[in-house]
This record gives C-alpha cells, structure tokens and sequence, in this order.
C-alpha cells in the first residue's frame, strides 16, 4: 500500500508557466485526507519548496536541493546536508575560468555575481505588483566572500547556460568528477544545467530518511517526475510515474507513464495510487 507520494514540482507538478493548477491541487489535497502523505520533492531552495507546499498541506513537510535539505520548516530540518564552503570557493573559480553563469543557494537566498532575470522567474510570488520573489536574492561581484561574511551555508551550486558554452555539459560533467572525485554529488533538472551538492545527496536519500521519521516502509513510497535529478527516485519507488513530457530515459523506467505537467498528469497518478490501495484493502 502506498503510505508516501514524492512529486517532483516544476515540469511535474507545476505547468510550463510555472503554475499550480486547481485540479492538481484539489487531487492531492484528496490523497492526503485518504491517508497518503504528500511530500514535493524539488532542486529548488527551500523557502520556495516550502511556498508552493502550502497550496496543498497546512503541514507540509518537502524535500528540497535535490535533498540537501528537508523538513517542514528552517528549524525543522531532519535532512541538513551543506556543501562545503571550499568545495563552493573551488567550484566559483572553475565558474569563473570558464566564463559560466551560475548561482548558489543557501536555505532561503540566491547568490550570484549577475543577475539573470530569466533564471528566477520561475521563483516569482503570484503577486500583481513588484518584483517578489519566493528566495532572497543577493547578487555581488564576491558571492562566495558575501555569504561567509553573512555567516549563510551554501547547499546546491547550479550551472546554466552550458548549451551555450565552449566547455559544454558533457565537458563541465567530466572536469567536476576529475577534480572533485565523489566528494560531491552532480545531477540535472534541464538540458544545459548541471547542479551540484554534496556527496550522498539525493531525493530518494531524502525520501528514505522521511520513511524512516514516518516509520513508513521504504517499499511503500510511490514518486512522480520529468527530469534526470528524479531518476533515483523513480527507480527506487514501488509504483512510479513519468510526465508525458518528461524525458524518455525516465519514461521507460517508471511503472506508468501519464499526462503531461500542463494536462494535469498529477491527477492520472493520483487515481492510479488510489486504485492500488483500494485493491489492497
């Protein structure tokens, strides 16, 4: 019987606007009320991981940083994984040899030493006035100095634009596990990004150490994703599904595959775990 659902949020749970739909919503708050604990399971930073929660759980508990960190608030974290500050001061040099866009977070602010509009505008508040976002944003021209000196903790650094680079994904790929070996953990949530923490951090590890809090059986978690940073997770789960438009790696590994982020696919799934604990009462 599935006790846990992990829903990756943007291209799954979010559409291609970056929204969360009613019916998604109402689908999940159903789950929930059945006995299902809803858990978003994100790359994002936590403060938005927690925003968006709160659409569907007034106790949410997230998974957030590719599961750096999660919990049901800052100060309560049972997942606490920092990235090393001198693992982040070699990763800006190598950022700034190869002339790449990036930016890092701590709990609750983005750093960087630009300011991409483009790369934030998925973490805009749903306000109509002013630029509001979901995370701090902190923007210098010595990002790694500023968070020592504001005595902040880095947990995911992530790299854009690689499309566009001379070095490219495959490239950065290699150097990073050249340089860094396994003292850090490299995964992606789009094509031309890669996005680091550190070592032994995952949504499935994540997942495993809320089952165990919980006291639920690591069997009986089901997880919903589109992108690479959810394969583990997909592949560890009993019952798994892939977003129609998720990538095809994804798609032939999970048990079924619904629709997509912008036709409510989260509804499919969660019709299909209500099925599957219905036949097992």
């Amino acid at each position: 019987m599935i006790k846990l659902f992990a829903i990756d949020l943007d291209g799954t749970l979010l559409d291609s606007n970056s929204k969360m739909s009613e019916e998604n919503i109402k689908a999940l708050k159903d789950l929930e009320a059945s006995g299902v604990r809803v858990v978003i399971s994100s790359g994002r930073v936590l403060s938005s991981t927690l925003y968006q929660a709160k659409k569907i759980s007034n106790n949410p508990v997230v998974i957030a940083n590719n599961g750096a960190l999660a919990g049901s608030s800052y100060d309560n974290l049972f997942v606490n994984k920092k990235l090393d500050i001198e693992i982040l001061k070699r990763l800006y040099e190598i950022c700034l040899d190869n002339k790449l866009s990036f930016h890092f977070y701590s709990k609750d602010t983005y750093y960087s030493n630009t300011l991409d509009v483009k790369t934030i505008d998925h973490l805009g508040l749903e306000v109509d006035y002013g630029l509001n976002y979901q995370v701090k944003i902190h923007i210098s021209d010595d990002p790694v100095g500023e968070m020592i000196r504001y005595k902040d903790d880095p947990y995911k650094l992530l790299i854009n634009g690689l499309g566009e680079s001379s070095i490219g994904e495959v490239g950065l790929r290699n150097l990073l596990e050249k340089v860094f070996a396994d003292e850090v953990y490299i995964t992606s949530s789009y094509k031309g990004a890669l996005e680091i923490t550190s070592k032994n951090t995952s949504k499935v590890s994540a997942i495993y150490a809320l089952c165990e809090k919980m006291g639920i059986n690591i069997e009986s978690f089901s997880a919903i994703g589109d992108s690479t940073n959810d394969k583990e997770m997909i592949k560890k789960s009993s019952l798994s599904f892939a977003m129609g438009n998720a990538s095809d790696e994804l798609k032939n590994i999970a048990t079924y595959v619904v629709s997509s982020n912008d036709e409510n696919g989260i509804v499919d799934a969660v019709k299909l775990i209500k099925e599957c604990n219905q036949c097992l009462i």
